[in-house]
């Protein structure tokens, strides 16, 4: 199957591996924050099961804070397709976040649990 440390230490992983990754957060043997940031609408519409914070890349430089005692551990970012989460990626990073990880496809490659 997959190594969880290796996983969490790739700049993008995609929907499976994310699946397993929620799966093994599920059981206690992986740490990481999934940070969605597609438009509130759009996350109210279908979201992933699992995501921790919701910071709309439109308003990205106000609701970072909420996660600035995270630049230590390990994030992972996802939107729709994967681009505006890699976007994210770059700016977390520039902003000292150590450990961002991108969904490589957004939502709609992950085949997991939505809501």
């Amino acid at each position: 199957m997959y190594n969880t440390k290796e996983l969490l230490e790739k700049n993008e992983i995609n929907g499976s591996e994310l699946e397993y990754l929620l799966s093994e957060r599920e059981k206690k043997r992986a740490e990481f924050f999934l940070v969605d940031v597609r438009e509130e609408y759009e996350y109210n519409q279908t979201r992933i099961v699992g995501v921790d914070h919701l910071i709309p890349l439109s308003d990205f430089f106000n609701k970072v804070q909420d996660i600035e005692n995270l630049k230590s551990k390990h994030i992972i970012v996802k939107c729709k397709l994967g681009g505006r989460s890699s976007q994210a990626q770059m700016q977390l990073k520039s902003l000292g976040f150590e450990r961002v990880i991108n969904l490589s496809g957004g939502i709609t490659n992950y085949k997991g649990e939505t809501v």
